[in-house]
């Protein structure tokens, strides 16, 4: 019988602006009033002869602070420069993969027009018309430029292979479509968790994050993640430094 060998992927992470949030919002119920600068990370990867985004970042600093919270990008955080970082450019990236439709997840899709785009079928129906605590936060980004609907794959299931290597698995709860990227790695499996969890803190309780629709689905979520990966790249993590490409967090190092 032949052995099928899975391709290991190189994954980076690519910071894409910063916003100031009370810490309540990374763990729920906890850490009320005090401020906390998180990043957001874009998850490149290279594998396959493709490149791949999950998520795609902030694109508008001016709008994020008008509208909720404060929010900034250095020179070298913009989408262009912080690809860079990686000698990427917009023209060369094969695929996105967007966890979810809120505005930091998805804002520079438009200037990746010739990629191929997953998101859940679920996400795309709640993005429609989300709960009135998270309409802010869906901005349709998604669709400017050149993009519409058919610009999107929509995931129909659970466990969806965009290549071999790489899976896809519904993780609801911060939102009802959410989903995270499984990643075949040199050290193990990667999860690219999105928002479902952002903080070593939160595996350790479980506790999920403070923006969610549903606590039961996100706890299980948490736990989903905890037994399908070894380490993670959470789209927030404040402790991940630019370009940071092997050395992810594991799941139990916060645990002990």
């Amino acid at each position: 019988m032949s052995t099928v060998t899975l391709p290991k992927y190189k994954v980076t992470a690519v910071n894409m602006g910063y916003m100031r949030v009370d810490h309540s919002v990374m763990v729920y119920d906890r850490g009320f009033g005090t401020p906390l600068d998180i990043p957001t990370w874009v998850a490149a990867i290279e594998g396959e002869g493709a490149r791949i985004l999950v998520d795609t970042g902030i694109a508008d600093p001016a709008w994020v602070e008008r509208e909720m919270v404060p929010c900034w990008q250095g020179p070298d955080e913009t989408f262009d420069a912080a690809l860079s970082g990686i000698a990427w450019r917009a023209q060369d990236i094969d695929i996105v993969i967007n966890t979810h439709l809120h505005h930091d997840h998805c804002a520079n899709n438009s200037r990746v027009p010739g990629a191929r785009f997953y998101v859940t079928a679920d996400e795309w129906e709640y993005a429609a018309s989300p709960v009135a605590t998270q309409r802010v936060l869906y901005n349709k980004a998604w669709l400017a430029g050149e993009l519409s609907q058919f610009s999107y794959n929509l995931v129909p299931h659970d466990y969806y292979d965009v290549l071999p290597g790489l899976r896809l698995i519904k993780t609801a709860g911060h939102t009802p479509g959410h989903q995270s990227v499984l990643v075949n790695t040199a050290e193990g499996v990667l999860c690219v968790t999105g928002d479902i969890v952002n903080s070593l803190e939160s595996f350790a309780g479980p506790t999920p994050c403070g923006i969610n629709t549903s606590v039961t689905e996100a706890l299980a979520s948490i736990e989903k993640i905890r037994s399908s990966a070894l380490r993670v790249l959470m789209s927030h993590d404040t402790t991940l430094t630019k370009y940071q490409n092997s050395g992810f967090p594991t799941i139990e190092s916060d645990q002990s």
